[in-house]
């Protein structure tokens, strides 16, 4: 007869594998902006625990963090976002080969997105344990149905210009130039008969 632990363990391993039947045969690449998008809106999505609050005397929502790194050059101290980058990890890509492992890619990503998660918000529990299998079987459910697979979340290259557009794109700022000198010089012959009668005025009481 199996013990507690052993059942628990059993059922954890079942749920790795519905993990790994999940993925289709044939996953595409993996490219390091699609990567991060992936990140932030996986610890957006599973990255919220309910913690006590002392202060607030209640149960508050704490968010998990994405991982960020100083860009180069960056001053050491310096909370500016613009000197910080996401933190993508390179087995997290997979741009040639066999895009279908464990080691790279989309599997990758979502085992270690579930572990940074399954950390977050077990903090005492074990690597492997059932909630970090769940976790990651709930991710990788997410990422197949929210289309990510089928290039969702790639960036989506605008189409060049063709040499009439450009021209036309120019014609068009240069109306709006002149539109809005029109406008100024409008104002400033306002302002410059305003000021004539002022000055008229004070001329005719000093004559006076």
């Amino acid at each position: 007869m199996q013990t507690l632990h052993q059942q628990i363990d059993q059922v954890a391993r079942k749920t790795y594998g519905q993990v790994n039947r999940m993925f289709p045969q044939q996953l595409p690449i993996l490219e390091k902006d699609e990567a991060e998008r992936a990140y932030k809106k996986l610890v957006v999505k599973f990255g919220t625990k309910k913690v006590w609050s002392k202060y607030f005397n209640k149960w508050i929502t704490k968010k998990m963090k994405v991982r960020q790194t100083r860009k180069k050059g960056c001053p050491l101290g310096n909370a500016n976002p613009r000197y910080w980058k996401v933190k993508v990890r390179k087995c997290w890509l997979s741009l040639n080969g066999d895009t279908n492992t464990l080691h790279k890619g989309w599997r990758r990503l979502v085992h270690d997105v579930s572990h940074y998660v399954h950390d977050f918000r077990f903090p005492n529990s074990n690597n492997h344990d059932l909630a970090q299998a769940v976790i990651e079987k709930e991710m990788a459910d997410y990422v197949i149905n929210q289309g990510w697979l089928k290039g969702k979340l790639k960036t989506k290259l605008k189409p060049k210009p063709t040499k009439d557009e450009k021209q036309n794109t120019k014609i068009i700022n240069l109306e709006k130039l002149i539109k809005s000198w029109e406008t100024k010089e409008q104002r400033a012959k306002t302002y410059i008969k305003k000021y004539r009668t002022k000055l008229k005025r004070l001329t005719i009481r000093l004559a006076d």
